[in-house]
């Protein structure tokens, strides 16, 4: 989970940044606590003292940062959070283990993706966020840029008795 800033703690502040950051906190619990839609699949491992194989769960974490959206007080939040669910919810496994690069909802309904410096000729974004049409329903006057990282977790799965 990420530590609030300190734009995040005073939300009782009216202005674009206090409410980019508290899109920002938003984004980030939904997105951390479901990122993917496929159930982890399961895999035999051999255990460290070579007793049992035992199986592992893969599952991906998600952050998502807000790093500029002027329109951000006048979003519907539960539209962007559903806009970017779909984008990563195919990735079940992120090759390498991670992956970082920047969303920028653009008006007009596409998206655009590109490094996290934002040149769209440079970066590695999963082939698993490309499998869904690079489109959103938020109503946008400017922009939105959105930074995404994308982990890849693998536990030791208890056996059940």
């Amino acid at each position: 989970m990420t530590i609030p800033t300190r734009a995040q703690v005073s939300r009782t502040r009216s202005t674009p940044r206090a409410a980019a950051a508290a899109l920002a906190s938003l984004l980030a619990a939904v997105l951390a606590a479901a990122c993917s839609s496929a159930p982890p699949p399961e895999v035999e491992a051999a255990d460290s003292a070579g007793d049992s194989p035992q199986a592992v769960a893969t599952g991906v974490n998600a952050t998502v940062i807000v790093a500029k959206c002027p329109d951000a007080r006048r979003i519907k939040v539960r539209t962007a959070q559903a806009t970017i669910q779909k984008l990563v919810d195919p990735c079940a496994k992120v090759p390498g283990g991670r992956a970082h690069f920047s969303a920028t909802l653009l008006p007009g309904g596409r998206i655009e993706l590109a490094s996290p410096e934002g040149d769209p000729s440079e970066g590695v974004v999963p082939t698993c966020v490309l499998t869904n049409r690079l489109t959103h329903r938020v109503l946008l006057r400017s922009a939105c840029t959105l930074d995404v990282q994308l982990d890849e977790r693998t536990l030791p799965v208890p056996e059940a008795d």
